[in-house]
């Protein structure tokens, strides 16, 4: 995650998901925020691109702009660098809609803390819950950064949440064919943490959701449908 993105379509996107997956499977107890958050300084102009866009999503249907106190609270958050003020505002925005949010770890995020970051996350990871893993840019391996989550990271949170909470990962689209992509790592999800991913998309971004229990991912993959079935942009799928 990253601050000079404060508010941008793409944090309309995730928070509006999230809201509809919390409203329409209401037996979830909290949504966990992981914000990945780096020290990475304010881009010039970028503010003013992100306000234009925001300003554009309803025109060209982008998944959350029918959600108008949504966009309301994401202008406001293009208005904060300071990261507290961001946290709050989020933690406000959902307690509007009677959602418990927990934001763990609300420190920068470091290439070098990385195990310190995890360990401290899973000593607090609730139950019944839905968990957002926010990484500034997603998975990678091969060359990763602070920007990047890692598959072990991935193990790790699957590993240790219960099997009544569901994980939904944050990722770009590299430059690769989108529908490759998708298939190879919803293969290399599946294996780590033993059930095939949802997915859903804009074609800008993905996101990869886990859920163990069957029965939660049946009716998972029925609510992701229904939120892309809202937005021409969106398409949904299971990992078959």
């Amino acid at each position: 995650m990253n601050r000079t993105y404060f508010g941008d379509t793409r944090d309309l996107f995730k928070f509006d998901l999230v809201r509809h997956i919390m409203k329409a499977i209401p037996v979830f107890d909290s949504f966990t925020f992981i914000p990945m958050l780096t020290d990475t300084p304010v881009q010039a102009g970028r503010k003013k691109s992100a306000a234009r866009d925001l300003k554009k999503a309803t025109k060209l249907g982008r998944a959350g702009s029918q959600n108008r106190d949504l966009v309301t609270h994401m202008e406001r958050l293009q208005e904060i660098d300071n990261d507290l003020e961001y946290f709050q505002t989020i933690h406000d925005y959902f307690k509007k809609e009677n959602i418990l949010v927990d934001i763990l770890h609300k420190e920068q995020f470091s290439h070098e803390g990385r195990s310190r970051y995890f360990d401290t996350i899973l000593s607090r990871l609730p139950n019944k819950t839905l968990i957002f893993l926010d990484p500034d840019i997603g998975l990678e391996e091969s060359r990763p950064t602070e920007k990047h989550l890692l598959f072990e990271e991935v193990e790790r949170i699957a590993k240790g949440m219960d099997d009544h909470s569901i994980l939904v990962i944050y990722q770009h689209f590299p430059r690769l064919k989108h529908d490759g992509y998708v298939r190879h790592r919803c293969s290399q999800l599946a294996e780590i943490a033993g059930a095939d991913p949802l997915t859903i998309t804009d074609n800008e971004i993905v996101f990869f959701l886990i859920a163990r229990n069957e029965k939660l991912k049946s009716r998972l993959e029925a609510v992701l449908e229904l939120y892309a079935d809202t937005y021409p942009v969106l398409s949904s799928s299971g990992s078959s």
